[in-house]
């Protein structure tokens, strides 16, 4: 399955693979994000974003309960790259999925940058470049009272050279199983506000520099939210 992979992203192109008794099957897949809605932190912030991009992709969409190596058969693939600008709410045609038919129970992605067994540094596909080597490139503003915060970052995320190479570096399971067939259609949509809201904004004012540091308590929380806390919606039709 991780050569699979490989060979996919290498070749930007897609092959489904199953049972004989599957038949092959191309979805739609478009991505989208959502109306901005500013969000009160923990900490009394109130926080305004007005810029987030996501680079998203490969998508594998897999028949095992779990994603990762015990994804044996990759029922949907797709190997490309988009850049998403999550406060938008209109979707966005990303490409298509292809396959075969069956029963959707997890799904693994990577945000742009990819690893691979036959390189020891991730590659950064069209969307990072597009954010300059970044999977994520957030800005915006935070308020309390008097207190004004004017934030940004732009943070790589992949996986690291000595864990998972060849694997996707966001895997989860599917909220419920998916049957695929014929004619349904695959919007995935991001929630940006997610992402910023474990932020320390008291440290971040302390700090005295809205730009936020690739190792500062700030980019973790968003990396995390990203990869673990608040994946996307998968929205079918």
């Amino acid at each position: 399955m991780r050569s699979r992979w490989i060979a996919g992203v290498l070749a930007l192109a897609a092959t489904g693979c199953g049972e004989s008794s599957q038949t092959e099957l191309e979805v739609p897949l478009r991505v989208a994000g959502s109306p901005a809605q500013p969000i009160e932190t923990s900490g009394g912030w109130t926080v305004t974003l007005d810029r987030a991009d996501v680079a998203f992709g490969p998508l594998y969409l897999c028949a095992g309960a779990q994603a990762g190596e015990l994804c044996e058969t990759a029922l949907l693939d797709w190997t490309g790259s988009v850049v998403v600008d999550a406060l938008g709410a209109a979707p966005q045609a990303a490409g298509s999925l292809r396959g075969t038919t069956g029963t959707q129970r997890s799904f693994m992605y990577d945000l742009g940058i990819v690893s691979l067994l036959t390189q020891t540094d991730p590659v950064p596909l069209a969307a990072a470049r597009r954010l300059g080597g970044n999977s994520v490139a957030i800005a915006g503003r935070a308020e309390r009272g008097a207190e004004r915060i004017e934030f940004s970052a732009g943070l790589k995320i992949a996986q690291a050279a000595d864990t998972e190479q060849g694997i996707p570096v966001v895997r989860g399971r599917a909220r419920t199983p998916e049957a695929l067939a014929p004619g349904d259609q695959l919007t995935v949509r991001f929630d940006p506000y997610t992402w910023v809201g474990d932020i320390d904004f008291d440290a971040l004012s302390d700090a005295g520099d809205g730009r936020i540091a690739d190792d500062s308590q700030a980019a973790r929380a968003i990396r995390n939210a990203v990869t673990s806390g608040f994946p996307p919606e998968f929205e079918w039709r």
